[in-house]
């Protein structure tokens, strides 16, 4: 009879220790992990992530015409370029200096989202990763990851893009993307010390809103700070088709030598 009372004594004890510390057992290790991982880690947090599926498109009215006249017109001084910088784009007008995707290159970051391309974004966990109408595809991480060295970095287009979420917002970070075009036309491009901040959000149903910060000191004389918004569109994101001083002729290329002379 002694031994049964210490028994029911010792469970009673047991059961009042598990409740003080918090639940009568632990958490399954899957939920432990969704709590401490960055939101889009999982599959799970990901179905509580904004729809942004579909294609979008830069619209006139969302940015479309302001981005062309950053490079092809005149800003009005909307772009805070340095002297160096002015010249160098005065320059490049005047010479009608050709862009990456003239040649057949990427337009990279930021210049790839300036241009009227279709695109999508696709979420799987700690990525987010964005494909453009021109093949070009640029990869945010959302795991917590630091960014990579700039030393890795030499030759990129797209840059390291490093992101997390703020509510319904997506915060992108990059660094890094030395041969990305500023502009839409004439081939101006990002330096090393270039640095991007993008506000990523859906406005409303129809509507991708990317609010953007371009700093760098050799470039800008204080932070380029603009807006771009993408509507869906209808048409299906297409294979890109690229070829490098071709004469187009359709869906067809003629290669016949010119005439002599």
């Amino acid at each position: 009879m002694k031994q049964h009372r210490h028994i029911e004594n010792t469970a009673a004890l047991l059961l009042m220790g598990t409740i003080a510390l918090g639940g009568c057992s632990p958490k399954p290790a899957s939920v432990a992990k969704e709590e401490g991982s960055p939101q889009g880690d999982t599959w799970e947090s990901i179905k509580r992530l904004p729809d942004w599926s579909g294609v979008w498109v830069l619209y006139l009215e969302g940015g479309a015409k302001e981005a062309s006249e950053d490079s092809f017109g005149t800003d009005n001084g909307r772009v805070p370029l340095t002297p160096k910088y002015a010249d160098l784009r005065a320059a490049a007008r005047a010479s009608r200096a050709q862009n990456s995707l003239s040649n057949c290159l990427p337009a990279g970051t930021p210049g790839v989202l300036q241009h009227g391309f279709l695109h999508e974004y696709l979420f799987t966990p700690g990525r987010v990763t964005l494909l453009v109408e021109d093949g070009e595809v640029r990869r945010i991480y959302t795991d917590g990851r630091p960014h990579a060295g700039l030393d890795e970095l030499h030759d990129s287009y797209m840059g390291d893009s490093i992101g997390h979420w703020e509510g319904n917002t997506l915060v992108v970070d990059t660094i890094g993307f030395p041969k990305g075009s500023l502009f839409q036309n004439y081939g101006l491009q990002a330096t090393k010390t270039s640095h991007l901040v993008e506000r990523i959000f859906r406005k409303d149903q129809d509507h991708i809103e990317i609010d953007s910060t371009l700093t760098d000191p050799e470039i800008f004389s204080r932070p380029y700070i603009y807006t771009r918004a993408y509507q869906r569109s209808e048409l299906p994101l297409t294979e890109p088709k690229c070829a490098q001083n071709n004469r187009d002729n359709g869906e067809t290329i003629d290669l016949t030598p010119p005439p002599e002379g």
